[in-house]
């Protein structure tokens, strides 16, 4: 009964918290309804649909590993699945931690073990990392050429992600003995700072997890680079929807200018952690698409991309997460037999 009445506010606290965010931010909804009616309703109705289908597209990535460890998993969840993760990963504080821990509840429950269920969310979030990096890439590359000047906020900001996560991949790939020194001068450091002797238990934990989710990749190298052009699809996708609502509202522009402006959208996005990004999304979109001579329509599309990107799909991710989390399931079964544990990072 504990389980399931902390299932149940758990599911409360999310299907309020999409209403009172849709409250909110009422005014922007409400404008994106208006400029409706001078779109074209056929490259509307398009767009929604590949946004849709790249939600879908993204829930190959969860096939992909569950038919690689011998689970079948029907679309219809796998979809429901993207969606709320992506969607959670959108509208909370630390929504990564929170993506991460539905992602592990919904296949655990599911009688997929700890092991394989924590490969799953990290060959997910890795993969997508990884297609986000390469699409900003693409956009400062496409920048550069077309000689734009990194002269907004968005653009500053989507280089210091880019400088943090190189930061990050460096440091993750040193050996255990350098992560060990380097954790260990941190440590008596706060030993000094505090004036008291904390347990170092939790360096061994550290490097155990880093030297088990490296080997975990390492042999499954082909999968990662498979997930990686799935999610380079997916991502895709969304920004052939956003080209989609420009062609509804009478304007004419590439996909690479479409492509480079949504990968600054989506880096920029990672450093606010307000719901939807704050707006963030939005700005960056109108921005580079203004900076690129699209025009007024820039505003529009934006708003009316957001609203078929996030905020009609909130609801719909609400009512797919309490969907999967309560629905009466059949443990899945392998159909592979295992000789040994999975590994896969540790999160406790």
């Amino acid at each position: 009964m504990g389980v399931k009445r902390w299932k149940l506010i758990t599911s409360a606290v999310i299907s309020i918290g999409i209403i009172i965010l849709a409250i909110l931010n009422r005014h922007w909804i409400a404008e994106a309804f208006s400029l409706l009616n001078d779109a074209k309703p056929g490259w509307l109705l398009a767009a929604l649909a590949l946004i849709a289908l790249s939600y879908l597209t993204s829930a190959q990535v969860f096939n992909v590993v569950l038919h690689s460890l011998g689970y079948r998993m029907n679309l219809l969840r796998l979809w429901a699945t993207a969606l709320t993760a992506i969607i959670i990963s959108q509208s909370v504080p630390a929504g990564g931690v929170g993506s991460y821990a539905f992602l592990m509840s919904n296949f655990n429950r599911r009688g997929i073990r700890a092991g394989e269920s924590a490969l799953l969310a990290s060959l997910e979030t890795l993969s997508y990392v990884v297609a986000m990096l390469l699409i900003f890439s693409f956009s400062l590359a496409y920048f550069a050429w077309h000689g734009l000047k990194a002269t907004g906020a968005s653009y500053i900001a989507g280089l210091i992600g880019l400088s943090v996560i190189g930061i990050a991949i460096f440091v993750l790939t040193r050996p255990e003995e350098t992560l060990r020194r380097w954790l260990g001068k941190i440590h008596r450091f706060t030993n000094r700072l505090f004036k008291r002797q904390l347990s170092s238990a939790w360096i061994d934990r550290i490097v155990t997890d880093l030297a088990r989710g490296r080997s975990l990749l390492v042999h499954r190298r082909r999968d990662v680079i498979l997930l990686v052009l799935i999610q380079l699809a997916a991502l895709s996708g969304h920004s052939l929807a956003m080209l989609l609502v420009l062609h509804a509202l009478g304007t004419d522009v590439s996909f690479a200018v479409v492509l480079a402006a949504f990968g600054v959208a989506l880096v920029t996005s990672t450093f606010n952690v307000l719901p939807g990004g704050g707006g963030t999304v939005e700005a960056a979109l109108v921005a580079v698409l203004s900076q690129m001579g699209v025009g007024p329509a820039a505003v529009p599309a934006a708003i009316i991309f957001r609203l078929f990107n996030y905020w009609l799909a909130a609801p719909v991710a609400a009512v797919c997460y309490h969907w999967l989390m309560h629905e009466h399931v059949t443990p899945l079964v392998s159909s592979k037999i295992r000789t040994g544990p999975i590994e896969a990072p540790s999160h406790d």
